[in-house]
């Protein structure tokens, strides 16, 4: 029988990534650096899945870093790779690398496309519109050319959509959906409910934030109750499928949210499903 923790899933993300939001040393952490590898973070946090995230095109697709990574996730029970990192950036081969590391490892069972579907806020035309939509329509042809089924799931931002072109919505298996300032998950029901409306057909994970970037601090405790015991019900009562704590970069510096969130998953993490 499946438990809280077997839909647990890492945001993984290259070590220092974040340091940039935390300049300087305050009362609210120990450091002003984070050295967590994802493998690390997961391992805090006794997450079994993993999602690898390239970030400014850092781990690049068939480099030594990016298989230095794979096998850091031999414990892992399943991994999601890049297809688009934070921004949306793309190099163009990343689901050629995704099929080849399925090949190579068999936890390796899905795509992620990060910030892509944000560009659709850019677009000033219809022909830059169905240019995004159609990259999204390749990407899902490349991955169908995998040895075994691959997943891809996306960056879903609950304030800034809730509906998005029919075409790519079935190239699409998974919305991750995150709310990305911490004053705004007081309104998580609502949102979520007018996706869960539109997309009844998709699965459907919620990303947990351990640091509130738009206002520059660590989440609050009491909205970070407030996220993950939300989403634990909506889990239980089977309205999603998991739960990605965004990040491992975000980790080790001495964060009360961490804290908090590292005895709340020990606490839940053996629920029956």
């Amino acid at each position: 029988m499946a438990t809280v923790r077997d839909k647990l899933w890492m945001f993984g993300v290259r070590p220092h990534q974040d340091d940039v939001w935390f300049t300087q040393p305050r009362k609210d952490r120990l450091y002003s650096r984070s050295r967590i590898t994802p493998a690390e973070g997961a391992f805090m946090l006794d997450i079994p899945n993993m999602l690898l995230i390239n970030c400014d095109g850092e781990p690049a697709p068939f480099s030594h870093d990016a298989y230095g990574y794979a096998e850091s996730f031999c414990r892992m029970d399943r991994v999601w790779w890049g297809s688009s990192g934070s921004g949306g950036f793309r190099t163009g081969n990343e689901e050629k690398f995704i099929c080849e590391l399925a090949k190579r490892y068999p936890n390796v069972c899905g795509a992620y496309m990060d910030d892509f579907l944000h560009k659709l806020k850019k677009v000033e035309s219809a022909e830059e519109r169905d240019a995004v939509l159609d990259e999204i329509c390749r990407v899902r042809a490349e991955l169908d050319k995998a040895e075994r089924p691959m997943e891809l799931a996306v960056t879903w931002y609950m304030n800034e959509m809730s509906e998005l072109d029919a075409r790519a919505m079935r190239c699409i298996d998974t919305l991750v959906l995150w709310t990305w300032s911490s004053e705004e998950l007081p309104l998580m029901e609502e949102r979520f409910a007018r996706i869960e409306q539109n997309y009844p057909n998709h699965k459907k994970l919620i990303g947990l934030y351990i640091y509130d970037f738009p206002n520059h601090r660590p989440v609050p405790l009491d909205l970070m109750e407030h996220q993950c015991e939300t989403s634990l019900r909506w889990l239980r009562e089977g309205r999603i499928d998991g739960m990605v704590v965004e990040a491992n970069s975000t980790m080790g510096v001495g964060f009360e949210s961490e804290y908090w969130l590292r005895k709340w998953i020990e606490r839940v993490k053996g629920i029956a499903l």
